[in-house]
């Protein structure tokens, strides 16, 4: 299969929650923000990661400092965590918690299963990639790139977890922890 079919494709899906996700496919993938647009190209090529295995389990629940972009990216506002300063911190997992729910409800995926080698993957992806718009492959991009919270959806998602209490204070919490560290990262950009 060619970049521009990939392309064309990834852009033509319609996009699924990450919890639908394919378990035994594999190839190029896409992730689709909380306004639905494409801005990550990626690939799965181990025989044993499928899209699901991949997107659903790493992406939307991994490490926020390693390539989950979907964690990375929504790492912020009440879902923020400092994973190397809270491990095991209740706050920075009603955070992460609530992040992962977030994604699961708000954003989506498209993919393009290939039947192909690791190498054969792998060069197709770099070579959708190179072609694509710069606004789909944004968080390819992008090694410091964080969302403003969407407080509005983050609100109805609260809500709807029926969240209360002990949850909002450690949610409020992380909130200030994290405009403490933006407010640091603005000052050291000036």
């Amino acid at each position: 299969m060619k970049n521009t079919d990939v392309l064309a494709a990834l852009l033509a899906q319609t996009p699924v929650k990450t919890a639908s996700l394919p378990r035994d496919q594999r190839g190029i993938y896409g992730l689709i923000d909380h306004t639905q647009r494409l801005r990550y190209i990626g690939r799965t090529t181990a025989e044993d990661e499928s899209f699901h295995k991949r997107i659903h389990g790493r992406h939307r629940t991994g490490s926020e400092t390693y390539s989950h972009y979907f964690s990375k990216i929504y790492n912020t506002g009440r879902m923020y965590r400092d994973r190397l300063m809270q491990q095991g911190h209740p706050d920075a997992k009603v955070a992460k918690d609530l992040r992962s729910a977030f994604i699961a409800e708000y954003c989506r995926a498209v993919y393009v299963p290939l039947e192909a080698s690791e190498l054969e993957i792998s060069a197709i992806e770099a070579a959708t990639i190179a072609i694509a718009p710069s606004e789909n492959v944004l968080w390819n991009r992008a090694t410091t790139l964080v969302y403003p919270e969407p407080t509005e959806l983050v609100d109805r998602l609260v809500t709807k977890l029926g969240y209360s209490g002990d949850h909002i204070a450690a949610l409020e919490r992380q909130q200030a922890r994290f405009n403490t560290i933006a407010g640091r990262m603005m000052l050291a950009a000036v």
